[in-house]
């Protein structure tokens, strides 16, 4: 063999090799942290912060009820290799129990970032009603609101802990995720100043919702909720609460009761039905579908902030 055949041989033994790293390389610079998130709010904090250095997988699918979510083996095993799950804890249980099994340190719960300190009432609107009567308090729907979400202002406060907490797991981009976090929390600062100034001047202030995921949003645009049924979208009001409601409705001048996207619309229309109210659709922002009211949350909230300026008859 003369010695350009040779090199030629040789060339040709290590190109492959050569090329087979370089795009190792190319793969680990592209792909960033592996970041795992339990669902949507989360998802879209992550990735608004992290950028083009976190790769996020969600569990929750669209269309898919982050409180009912399971886990398949493959889901588990993501959790398993991912470099960090960021997760609400409260919000599937299944969730939680890989966190401890799978992740370990590597999970971050935004639970104490939340504050989650809004506790749902027992009775209707009992505060408002100055002791009429036994049944408006007979319906104790129990819990804590895990939903902070809909306040864009406990929104940022779980955005700056996640950008926190990534920095942390990848100190040497700390510089990228402040800047992302402080282009989402302007985002998030903007929203809040639209509800609370759309919703300021309503001449309804209670707001009868399908169920108790939208306290958040009334306590901060001050508004009231009146819940039909608890935390839980599969939870069922019995009778004496929806004649309750119903009461409520008819006393308080409430002209339009809120279903949900996602949950099922039939105790909205029976309240509506008996009261001579409209039902219209609020979205909770779990997760977006091609049928949500825009293609990400800022979008959807906005649809929410003119569906209530309507139904809450706001000037």
């Amino acid at each position: 063999m003369n010695s350009r055949v040779a090199a030629t041989a040789a060339a040709a033994l290590l190109a492959p090799l050569a090329l087979s790293a370089c795009g190792d390389d190319e793969a680990s610079a592209s792909s960033g942290m592996d970041v795992v998130t339990s669902f949507y709010p989360l998802q879209l904090a992550v990735q608004q912060i992290g950028g083009s250095h976190v790769t996020v997988t969600d569990l929750t699918k669209p269309g898919t009820e982050p409180h009912d979510l399971e886990l398949s083996p493959k889901d588990v095993a993501k959790v398993s290799k991912a470099d960090l799950l960021v997760y609400q804890k409260g919000i599937s249980g299944a969730v939680d129990q890989t966190a401890r099994n799978q992740a370990g340190d590597r999970a971050y719960d935004v639970s104490g970032a939340a504050h989650l300190d809004l506790h749902l009432e027992e009775g209707v609107g009992e505060e408002d009603h100055g002791g009429e009567g036994e049944e408006a308090h007979d319906h104790d729907h129990g819990g804590t609101d895990p939903h902070f979400w809909l306040d864009p202002v406990r929104y940022q406060g779980v955005a700056s802990a996640v950008a926190d907490r990534l920095s942390k797991a990848d100190p040497e981009h700390r510089a990228d995720y402040a800047a992302g976090l402080k282009s989402f929390n302007a985002r998030l600062g903007t929203l809040s100043t639209e509800l609370t100034a759309g919703l300021r001047s309503c001449a309804q202030k209670n707001l009868v919702t399908s169920h108790a995921a939208f306290g958040y949003l009334a306590a901060r645009t001050g508004l009231h909720q009146v819940p039909i049924a608890g935390l839980s979208p599969e939870s069922e009001p019995d009778a004496a609460h929806l004649a309750a409601v119903a009461r409520y409705t008819k006393q308080h001048g409430i002209r339009t009761i809120y279903a949900e996207t996602l949950g099922s619309p039939e105790f909205a229309r029976t309240v509506a039905r008996s009261t001579g109210a409209t039902t219209a659709v609020l979205d909770p922002v779990e997760g977006i579908t091609d049928s949500s009211a825009g293609k990400d949350y800022f979008e959807v909230m906005r649809s929410n902030l003119a569906t209530l300026k309507k139904g809450q008859a706001c000037t």
